[in-house]
């Protein structure tokens, strides 16, 4: 079953749409800030560890409520299925990124970040037969031209361009992970989603934890209080990051999600400047004009054709589809 969406939006709904993706730029900006502080500042490096605390905290409060409310049986189905690839592809995608981070700066991880985008366009237009205007695939484009000009001031250096490849991998498997996120969670509802994935994420982490950072966690700065506190910070912002991103998936699009976090290359340049005294190429600026640039064609063009756009819909969200499209223009 699939709804088409209205011409018209009212402001209150894209006013939401513009803030959670502004929170969800926020945290991915938080995850990457305190992984750096970790990496560069403490000198310790354990991306395992800071995802299995994360999915920790989600079985803590999510995956609790789902076992209370509907037991195991629901785990064991075929969407648990899903869940396990989503928890694989996220946690591969995750490592690699906090893994890149020893090789490039927060300002390079975050603008290689817009790669995820392409990849979920490609797949939007193959499962949820999404429609894309001449424009939206020329802002793409544009963007990437930002992500070239990037690359190029990055290959000077042998080792920040491991790390700009490892961020351009971990790009294309969170686009990947985001367009089954956003049918899965169209299908099973936010919470429901929540409360299933997170077991699958502790599993999957934990295995990796033991296998790989056991020897890291003994040599860990278990007496440096900033070693506490920015571990901390990357669970919290983490954390919010998963708990918002099923929402806008359910209600608007992983496109639309995506195309938001690319705000975060602004952020991420402010509080690197503060903080890590990254030093700025003319080519860094132009890069961040280019891919916001792109952001905007899109936006502009997706807002004048929404009508135009096809996306499939749980019994979750029958209720208010039906009311969008009743809506008086």
């Amino acid at each position: 079953m699939a709804v088409i969406l209205p011409e018209r939006t009212t402001l209150v709904h894209v006013l939401k749409a513009l803030l959670l993706g502004q929170i969800l730029a926020v945290c991915n900006t938080g995850t990457g800030v305190t992984s750096q502080i970790l990496t560069d500042k403490i000198k310790v490096n354990i991306p395992t560890t800071q995802s299995f605390l994360t999915y920790l905290s989600l079985c803590c409060t999510y995956g609790v409520y789902h076992l209370y409310t509907c037991g195991l049986t629901r785990l064991l189905s075929k969407s648990g299925a899903w869940c396990i690839f989503l928890a694989v592809t996220d946690f591969i995608a995750t490592f690699v990124t906090v893994k890149a981070y020893q090789y490039t700066s927060l300002v390079s991880v975050q603008l290689l970040d817009c790669a995820a985008i392409p990849t979920i366009m490609i797949l939007s237009f193959t499962i949820f037969r999404v429609r894309y205007r001449p424009l939206h695939y020329l802002a793409v484009l544009i963007c990437l031209a930002g992500v070239g000009a990037l690359v190029f001031v990055d290959s000077q250096s042998k080792t920040s361009l491991k790390g700009d490849l490892l961020v351009i991998v971990a790009a294309v498997l969170y686009g990947v992970n985001n367009v089954c996120l956003e049918w899965l969670a169209k299908d099973l509802g936010t919470y429901t989603y929540l409360g299933m994935y997170c077991w699958y994420g502790l599993v999957v982490s934990g295995i990796q934890l033991v296998v790989v950072e056991r020897t890291a966690l003994v040599d860990a700065p278990w007496d440096n209080a900033n070693f506490y506190l920015a571990l901390l910070g990357f669970v919290a912002f983490l954390f919010t990051f998963l708990t918002i991103m099923p929402h806008v998936m359910v209600h608007y699009s992983a496109t639309v999600a995506n195309l938001n976090l690319l705000a975060a290359d602004v952020y991420s340049a402010i509080v690197g400047y503060f903080i890590f005294s990254i030093h700025f190429s003319p080519l860094y600026l132009l890069s961040i004009i280019l891919i916001l640039s792109g952001v905007l064609v899109f936006i502009h063009q997706s807002h004048e054709h929404s009508s135009g756009v096809v996306h499939p819909e749980s019994e979750e969200d029958v209720e208010q589809s039906q009311s969008l499209v009743e809506e008086p223009k």
